[in-house]
């Protein structure tokens, strides 16, 4: 399940115009390609992290859960503290000072919090951590950040203190802010008036 509203029959020409304007450097960004992520010894793509207290967590191909494509990735997180099991997207090149964006589409199993990092793939600097709570129904998210490095790699820290299952779908990575308009597969769909207030646009501000 999923929600979002659509205001204006213009949406569909902005989604179709913001394609043009984003250059995603998210390498396999909605899964659909096939990769070892859980423990990736080549730590390209998508890999994980974990600490001692994050062993026995997991990731895997989700085929029942998405909202772009035919799978999502689905995670099973263990862990004490929310950097106990990272699930991260690398190397990203970028030019350092520069304005860079993640957008990405998640849900929970129930409502729960998730943290997004940007970091130096060589991990001597990191900046711009932000701390969101995720539903359970997919919601777009986004950050923008200021890079400290000339290559990074994004991290979204899973465990959070709980072992509630979270997806991820749909990551894009970019230059510049965010770029609204940028739509999964599955389309902009409108709900009922009633439900307006419950519209899933959710929106991490920028931490500078």
């Amino acid at each position: 399940m999923w929600r979002r509203i659509v205001v204006t029959c213009g949406v569909f020409a902005l989604a179709t115009s913001a394609w043009t304007q984003v250059d995603n450097l998210a390498l396999n960004g909605s899964f659909e390609e096939d990769e070892v992520i859980l423990d990736d010894g080549a730590w390209e793509s998508w890999a994980t992290w974990g600490d001692a207290d994050g062993i026995g967590s997991d990731v895997f191909f989700d085929e029942d859960e998405f909202i772009d494509g035919s799978r999502s990735l689905r995670v099973e997180p263990i862990g004490t503290v929310n950097w106990h099991f990272i699930v991260l997207n690398l190397p990203i090149p970028v030019n350092q000072g520069d304005d860079y964006t993640v957008s990405f589409w998640a849900k929970g199993e129930k409502t729960r919090p998730l943290s997004i990092n940007f970091k130096a793939t060589d991990n001597t600097v990191s900046w711009d951590q932000v701390d969101i709570i995720i539903s359970d129904v997919w919601e777009e998210y986004h950050a923008t950040g200021v890079t400290l490095s000339g290559e990074m790699k994004v991290e979204w820290f899973c465990s959070a203190g709980n072992e509630v299952i979270l997806w991820l779908d749909f990551v894009n990575i970019y230059a510049g802010g965010f770029v609204e308009g940028v739509e999964p597969s599955a389309g902009p769909q409108a709900v009922n008036a009633s439900d307006k207030l419950a519209t899933a646009w959710a929106t991490v501000k920028n931490v500078r």
